[in-house]
């Protein structure tokens, strides 16, 4: 029998649950879901998560210790600089390095190699130093790929240049990026796995001449660059990259974070800057308003050897570019491995406003580029 107090609460306790609404009286708790946490990391468009589930969490370890423990990486460097040496555009070594650069692509598990050629001029310069050929030559660039599982039609572009300058063998400029590159397509094939979008690994030719190779890549490939998510270069000797320049787009900083994940701040991958450069192969692809990041590197004797008869193997420090192989790899699939692409395309007008704000037009002015933008010669069309 129930005591007065006793048959109070109850009457209270009625008297609540009256109030709530029935639905919520009777609704039972949800059914436990296994699959919840995977489902969510495959909604994430930030793919590169901790979730052991994640393509990024199974492939990053790969390709981290792959590069570590990598013994073609160095193989490939020799080859490159010591057996081909001096590499000109348009020069029968320029030819040897392509067809090399062609099997080590072959070699490394890619899904299609091809070259793609282009036209340099009977008169190029550099800065400063202007060259007349008896003819104009035909250049070429080295394109790779390994197919994307979802969108296959969506690119990340990893990127340097195979080309020397006429001094010394071209090791740190930018041979042993050249490489890299090859080395990153390798490691990502051994992975087993294919990330949501297709990775091209591009060496350009033509650097060494005015970005030609850069500036023909995009032109020839203009109806697929709304569909380029990034383009990665880096091409600046074997200096440990400590972070990236984002080409006057701070809004690519946080995705090129969250790809990095992988790392702790042991690896000292913490530097960030919207700097803009004329010097690298992401000039045509900012002018085209695709986002682009190019990586910051320690000098490590790069400024000092370039373009130098002391550009040479010794150079070349192999395991500082074993550890910046498995960060390209990291970023390259992080990438391609997001629901969103890194940053949108931008128009002329925004590209023209950034060219200002970072000061790359009045650099454009003085190397007398800006012309070819102003008559849409090079660049994103109006």
């Amino acid at each position: 029998m129930l005591s007065r107090n006793n048959l109070l609460a109850a009457a209270c306790s009625a008297a609540l649950l009256a109030a709530v609404p029935a639905a919520v009286q009777i609704a039972p708790p949800p059914p436990s879901d296994p699959l919840a946490r995977i489902r969510a990391a495959a909604a994430n468009p930030q793919a590169c998560t901790v979730e052991a589930t994640s393509p990024c969490a199974q492939a990053n370890p790969k390709i981290i210790a792959g590069a570590e423990s990598s013994t073609t990486l160095d193989a490939n460097v020799r080859r490159l600089v010591n057996d081909i040496g001096q590499r000109v555009t348009g020069t029968a070594a320029a030819s040897r390095a392509v067809a090399w650069a062609v099997e080590a692509f072959k070699a490394a598990g890619v899904d299609d190699v091809h070259t793609e050629e282009f036209a340099v001029p009977a008169t190029w310069g550099q800065r400063r130093s202007r060259v007349n050929m008896l003819a104009p030559a035909v250049g070429a660039n080295v394109v790779a790929e390994i197919r994307g599982r979802e969108k296959p039609d969506e690119y990340v572009i990893l990127s340097s240049h195979l080309d020397s300058w006429d001094l010394g063998r071209g090791a740190l400029d930018a041979g042993c990026n050249a490489a890299l590159v090859i080395e990153v397509a390798r490691l990502i094939h051994l992975t087993g796995l294919r990330p949501r979008r297709s990775i091209r690994f591009v060496l350009f030719s033509g650097h060494e001449q005015g970005k030609l190779g850069s500036w023909g890549y995009v032109q020839a490939h203009r109806v697929q660059l709304d569909r380029i998510a990034a383009a990665i270069s880096l091409d600046r000797g074997t200096g440990r990259v400590i972070g990236f320049a984002l080409n006057g787009r701070g809004d690519l900083e946080a995705g090129v974070r969250e790809s990095l994940t992988a790392f702790d701040a042991s690896w000292g991958i913490a530097r960030y800057t919207t700097d803009a450069t004329l010097d690298s192969d992401n000039l045509d692809f900012l002018l085209e308003g695709v986002p682009s990041v190019l990586g910051i590197q320690e000098n490590a004797g790069y400024a000092g050897n370039r373009h130098s008869t002391a550009d040479i193997y010794d150079k070349i420090d192999i395991a500082a570019l074993k550890r910046n192989a498995a960060v390209a790899g990291v970023l390259a699939f992080g990438v391609a491995e997001r629901e969103m692409p890194l940053g949108v395309r931008l128009s002329r007008a925004d590209t023209d406003a950034l060219l200002e704000r970072t000061g790359m037009a009045a650099s454009m002015r003085q190397a007398d580029l800006w012309s070819l933008w102003e008559s849409h010669a090079r660049g994103r069309l109006p």
